[in-house]
């Protein structure tokens, strides 16, 4: 993506690859024409002198091997094309010269190096080539006189020459404004992409701060006022004058209390945990796994590869998300018995965090509407700069794959 990019804003790179890899096109054809005109010497029925025929043949090869040297050694590929787009009329006009002429089979040859340069160079180029193949034409009309040919087949060639030149122009423009509506497009789909990543982004973020103060107005108010209940209670319970029934439901309420603190608790851990903030992913995802391993109907095993870390505070709580998402759908669709997360260098030392299971898996080119986990942690993961891969089938289990753009810190 990133070398595409870069093409994208350096016009004259673009250029020179797409004239590199039409000039490997050429070549494959140039090949191509070799092997066929070897196919028809080798029927030596054209009536034609074969020592000559053949002559001609290995100097093409010779000058087609030189050419195929050039395109994968050559410093100027611009150069290269432009030797080829002479050379290859000068070929054509030889293998005329030794096979009748105007009127041989191999005449052909011309139109196809017209096409060939108006869609390697533009119009003015393919006139230029048009030209020099009307004075090679001439010369093959002068020099090699076929019996019962006449100036009406000069003109005639001189004319298919024209209407070739006009069609390979034709086409090639034609070709070249679908080329860059093609990168227009591209260009405001990546612009469109962009500005979506970035929303995205400024999204995630508000919604991570707003986590953090719901987070921290619950234990700064709803922490502070159980726990002055559970004061209040404990002083009423060490009451002397209290009876036992009303002990006895003191100690109930105290229980339901303390239950009311725990389940404030277990909600600002999934709002925002505190160790996230503290002391880092690896050890928020230590806390909330060994967590879920007491409530989750599952085996959870995890493995964090040592001194690994992410760096950085927005992209740990969206790595937190994913694992928390991934585990809600195993929950809720998969119906697995074990799932394993795994967290540390991948490609290039990039980060890399997979939580796969054994359940019943899905087609994820089937999922259907309405379903937003996925989703969720393919946008989470995108706006982190990243990747997320989905590998899964009916009955095989499922493994969700997040490839950072960075490296992981140690």
């Amino acid at each position: 993506m990133a070398a595409s990019a870069a093409e994208s804003r350096n016009p004259l790179r673009r250029d020179l690859a797409h004239l590199r890899k039409a000039e490997r096109e050429v070549a494959f054809l140039r090949w191509c024409g070799m092997g066929v005109w070897a196919l028809i010497l080798l029927r030596d029925d054209l009536g034609i002198d074969s020592r000559w025929a053949w002559s001609v043949y290995a100097g093409g090869m010779v000058y087609a091997t030189l050419a195929h040297w050039r395109l994968g050694h050559a410093s100027s590929i611009g150069l290269s094309a432009r030797l080829t787009s002479i050379g290859d009329p000068v070929l054509a006009a030889l293998m005329c010269a030794v096979t009748g002429g105007l009127g041989s089979l191999f005449y052909p040859f011309f139109y196809f190096t017209l096409l060939a340069a108006a869609f390697r160079f533009g119009w003015r180029d393919a006139v230029a080539i048009c030209a020099l193949n009307a004075f090679l034409s001439l010369l093959l009309y002068l020099f090699v006189p076929v019996e019962g040919s006449r100036l009406s087949d000069l003109f005639i060639g001189f004319f298919y020459l024209a209407f070739s030149t006009g069609l390979g122009v034709m086409l090639a423009r034609w070709a070249q404004q679908n080329l860059d509506l093609a990168l227009s497009r591209e260009r405001a789909f990546r612009l469109a992409r962009d500005r979506v990543r970035t929303l995205l982004r400024r999204q995630i973020h508000v919604q991570e701060e707003e986590r953090r103060h719901v987070a921290g107005d619950m234990h700064d108010r709803l922490g502070q006022h159980i726990f002055m209940l559970q004061q209040g209670l404990s002083r009423l319970n060490d009451t002397p004058h209290v009876s036992a029934d009303m002990r006895e439901t003191l100690k109930g309420l105290s229980r339901d209390v303390q239950a009311c603190s725990n389940d404030i608790r277990t909600m600002m851990n999934d709002l925002r945990p505190t160790v996230l903030d503290d002391l880092g992913f690896s050890a928020a995802l230590r806390e909330y796994v060994a967590r879920m391993s007491d409530e989750a109907p599952f085996e959870l095993r995890l493995a964090i590869e040592d001194g690994v870390g992410v760096g950085r505070a927005e992209a740990e709580a969206m790595l937190f998300r994913i694992v928390q998402e991934a585990l809600l759908n195993v929950r809720k669709h998969a119906n697995a018995r074990r799932v394993e997360i795994a967290f540390g260098r991948g490609e290039n030392g990039r980060g890399a965090l997979t939580i796969a299971d054994d359940g019943e898996g899905f087609d994820p080119d089937t999922t259907e509407p309405g379903h937003f986990g996925l989703l969720t942690m393919r946008e989470r993961a995108e706006a982190l700069g990243g990747e997320l891969e989905i590998a899964s089938s009916i009955g095989g289990g499922t493994k969700v794959t997040v490839r950072l753009a960075t490296k992981v810190a140690a």
